[in-house]
């Protein structure tokens, strides 16, 4: 009997229905293939919304940094200079802090840091060793635009104490307070992003100098993703950040008051993490190299210096 086009589609379907072995196999195959697959993929996907939405809950940030620099300039003094030296003896120098932001109640904070100079038994024979300086901090901050908006400053006071291993006697040790105010200037021009980002502080030491140290600074951020390089690989992941700090002496280092030392720094930061892809809830990890210059204005007991050096850094 000769069938019709249909009734022979109509017998395929009923032999596959009434089952053939190989045929089976074959499919039944393939559909737990796709059943992996698409778990897998529920899986991945599961797992990048996670990374996307993380959200750190311990409340508290922990910082670690460790830089390599080619002179210890501080408030325009190079303490890691002597006479005869050969070649630029390096410094080192680890810092290790935490924070916790209690938010109406502020910020507070705390901090080691530690210096050491290959030099120092060569600047210093009498010197045990060459760790040269360990300062503790302990700081706290509050935005006053939390309690009016129209006041963009925030606050910071703390006391930081001075332990110098290799000194004798008394001067082993002395401890100051300070008292800074930064100025939220975004406010002021109307901006998205600070502008000039003005800084006042100052230092009174409370034990060996009879005198203060005030301190003036500016500087701006120039993210290169946001000045037309957001599509270049490296680029775009780097920031630039110039800024001017000038150090008035208020009877600290002399008997009189008068502009120490103005300083000129360039510091650009590379953002490993975002450059490597690694997860928010690894911590965040950066690179920067910095120059600078001190420029001594009263040139009693200070030089005009120069000297840079790359820090690499993490915080979680």
């Amino acid at each position: 009997m000769r069938l019709s086009a249909g009734m022979m589609v109509l017998a395929s379907l009923a032999a596959g229905a009434s089952g053939h072995d190989e045929g089976d196999g074959r499919f039944a195959t393939m559909e737990d293939d796709a059943k992996r697959a698409a778990v897998n993929a529920a899986s991945v996907a599961k797992a990048t919304a996670e990374e996307d939405q993380w959200e750190k809950t311990f409340p508290a940030t922990f910082s670690i940094d460790y830089t390599l620099v080619s002179d210890y300039i501080w408030r325009g003094i190079n303490l890691s200079e002597y006479d005869g030296e050969r070649g630029q003896r390096l410094n080192h120098q680890l810092g290790v802090g935490v924070s916790h932001d209690a938010g109406d109640l502020g910020e507070f904070s705390g901090s080691i840091w530690l210096e050491w100079f290959e030099g120092q038994q060569a600047m210093d024979p009498a010197s045990g060793g060459k760790l040269q300086e360990v300062d503790y901090t302990l700081s706290w901050g509050y935005d006053l635009s939390k309690l009016n908006k129209k006041i963009p400053l925030n606050v910071e006071v703390g006391l930081i104490g001075y332990h110098f291993p290799q000194a004798a006697g008394g001067g082993q040790f002395t401890w100051e307070y300070y008292v800074g105010v930064e100025v939220d200037d975004s406010k002021l021009f109307g901006t998205d992003a600070a502008v000039l980002t003005p800084t006042v502080t100052y230092y009174q030491d409370c034990n060996d100098f009879p005198g203060s140290w005030l301190e003036f600074g500016i500087s701006h951020e120039f993210a290169l993703a946001a000045c037309g390089m957001a599509d270049f690989p490296v680029l775009k992941n780097i920031t630039v950040t110039p800024s001017f700090t000038l150090g008035a002496d208020l009877g600290y280092m002399s008997d009189s008051s008068r502009v120490a030392h103005v300083q000129y720094g360039l510091d650009v930061t590379y953002d490993l993490s975002r450059g490597l892809k690694i997860p928010e809830q690894y911590g965040s990890f950066s690179i920067n190299g910095f120059v600078n210059f001190s420029d001594a204005v009263w040139d009693e007991g200070i030089d005009d210096e120069f000297w840079g050096g790359v820090t690499l850094g993490w915080e979680w």
